[in-house]
């Protein structure tokens, strides 16, 4: 008997765990970027700097998707605009690479961003942005963030 409490008890833990702690932070959507407060979601990775493939660094707030180097911004995406965000196979340092397709301009072009999310336990902006981009354009194609997806 008490080999079978000491083994059920931690695995009831574990599933508690996980229930109340781990699951609501891919389910909120009470933390949208306020209008002017820029969020950050990509992460600075020093060897893709070095190597100039990561120079840009990606920001939001509650109406668009900013692109920046250094404090210059070079491309200002409407959320509106936004048509799909989704999770690529691509992995760099454990962390998926996620690609933005927006509409821009007159002609309707469609452009594609690819952003390396900041992710983690104390920083859920990325899945704050994936909710601004579904509230800002319901028809848009936006990916659920999953523990595989991060």
């Amino acid at each position: 008997m008490h080999s079978f409490l000491s083994l059920i008890l931690p695995l009831a833990l574990i599933i508690l765990l996980i229930k109340y702690f781990f699951l609501p932070m891919f389910k909120r959507d009470d933390f949208f970027a306020a209008k002017g407060e820029l969020k950050k979601i990509s992460i600075d990775k020093p060897l893709l700097n070095r190597l100039g493939m990561n120079t840009e660094d990606y920001y939001f707030d509650a109406d668009f998707l900013y692109q920046k180097r250094k404090e210059d911004i070079l491309n200002k995406i409407a959320l509106g605009q936004i048509i799909q965000v989704r999770s690529t196979g691509t992995k760099i340092g454990n962390r998926c690479v996620w690609q933005v397709r927006y509409l821009t301009g007159v002609s309707r072009t469609e452009k594609t961003v690819s952003i390396l999310n900041n992710y983690s336990l104390f920083n859920q902006d990325f899945a704050g942005f994936l909710s601004a981009v579904r509230a800002a354009n319901p028809e848009a194609e936006v990916e659920k963030m999953t523990i595989w997806r991060i």
